[in-house]
């Protein structure tokens, strides 16, 4: 390892867990450079927070030293780190760069989770998925005959908790005849651009779903290629879409699709102005509705599939309270007034209603319902709401609770 001055890299997810009496801090690589995770005990979390290239290695071990930490321990936390490609270095930018010329270049989205989230086994994961679906089909039966279907609203959490709020959820498109499904959602990594394209084909163990690529080079013509395309290399590892893909494919086949990442609103939240006003936004918004114009010209349909969670509360998320009962039932209300707003399709209602609190419970989906809301109206699409299911998945030995829905947008009757 060559670096005088090291210095964790970004961007790097790094977690706090505990198992049983001890805690631990978990550091995971958000891109996929590197698949594998980083577990050390607590204790290091100060020796973490000095990596900020600042410092040499022999200024941070005597700064350390005087808390009792060896250098021999700074020297093997350093090696772990350099193993795992994640400090800022030459390895590690020989790595990304790599990574993203391979991801760039292959025409598949390969299944990032599969096998780690969900079963990488067909049998087994279809399986799961039909106990899911066969749940939602007694509480959902009377909602099939409401068509035709403009968006529907899946979570994005994972199987475990979530399950059955994506087969309420997607048992609701088994009827559905859309052409196109816009499978849009969430980017949970930064970038200073908001919306994410790609022209790749979406893989799962259930099969593989076909991107719609004139649809996306038309968009991408309108909008902007470099405003595209740039930080595509955010599908990579992004589970908001991925999550979907296996229900898509055992509800809908080889479903063409055309995969969108949305990202945060909270410097328009921060201004007070409508991402409307924004011309990063709105010419996006814009794009995309011409180019829905030109799809239904030629006789084919959309139907959006929205990936978004909720509320993300708790400690783990960084708040200062503990989670309790009383106060996630103040939760669910508050998260009855943002479904409302969806109901209504109202954009200025979902905005107003998370600018009210500055986004206090980190409404994860937020921007993906608001842009979609924003293609309703300006298309002059007329539409009713079905909210299907709500659930909380609170861990109150943790301090970590999401909230979630399944809710589906239909264009009324002519």
């Amino acid at each position: 390892m060559n670096q005088l001055n090291p210095k964790l890299r970004w961007p790097l997810d790094i977690q706090r867990h505990s198992a049983g009496s001890e805690n631990l801090i978990v550091l995971t690589c958000p891109l996929g450079v590197t698949e594998k995770p980083l577990v050390l005990v607590s204790a290091v979390g100060p020796l973490l927070g000095g990596l900020n290239g600042s410092k040499s290695i022999e200024e941070l071990a005597q700064d350390f030293a005087k808390v009792g930490v060896q250098r021999s321990l700074l020297d093997e936390l350093l090696k772990l780190l350099d193993d795992h490609l994640f400090l800022e270095n030459d390895r590690f930018l020989s790595a990304r760069d790599k990574s993203s010329h391979d991801f760039l270049n292959n025409p598949i989205r390969p299944a990032a989770l599969a096998g780690l989230t969900y079963s990488n086994n067909p049998q087994e994961l279809t399986k799961e998925i039909d106990s899911f679906l066969s749940v939602a089909r007694i509480a959902d039966a009377t909602n099939s005959s409401i068509t035709p279907l403009a968006t529907l609203i899946s979570p994005h959490i994972d199987y475990r908790r979530g399950g059955t709020c994506y087969g309420s959820a997607y048992q609701n498109l088994k009827g559905d005849q859309a052409d196109i499904y816009i499978l849009i959602g969430t980017s949970h990594q930064y970038s200073e651009l908001l919306f994410h394209l790609t022209k790749k084909d979406f893989t799962s163990p259930l099969g593989q779903l076909p991107c719609d690529r004139t649809f996306v080079e038309s968009l991408a013509n309108l909008y902007g290629e470099k405003h595209s395309f740039q930080d595509q290399i955010l599908h990579r590892k992004e589970h908001s879409l991925e999550l979907q893909v296996p229900f898509i494919s055992r509800v809908k086949p080889g479903a063409t699709i055309v995969p969108i990442l949305v990202g945060g609103f909270h410097q328009m939240l921060q201004s007070g102005k409508l991402p409307d006003e924004t011309p990063l936004y709105n010419d996006f918004v814009t794009a995309l509705c011409e180019t829905i114009k030109q799809a239904n010209k030629q006789g084919r349909y959309v139907t959006f599939i929205a990936g978004v969670d909720m509320a993300h509360v708790g400690k783990h998320f960084g708040d200062k309270n503990s989670l309790t009962p009383d106060f996630m039932e103040t939760v669910r209300e508050r998260d009855s007034d943002y479904l409302e707003a969806i109901s209504s399709a109202d954009k200025k209602k979902l905005f107003n209603h998370i600018a009210l609190d500055n986004d206090a419970r980190k409404i994860c989906g937020f921007p993906t319902m608001y842009t979609i809301l924003d293609v309703a109206e300006r298309l002059h699409w007329k539409l009713n709401c079905k909210v299907f299911d709500y659930q909380q998945a609170v861990d109150y030995q943790s301090d970590c609770a999401v909230t979630f829905a399944a809710l589906g947008l239909y264009h009324n009757p002519i």
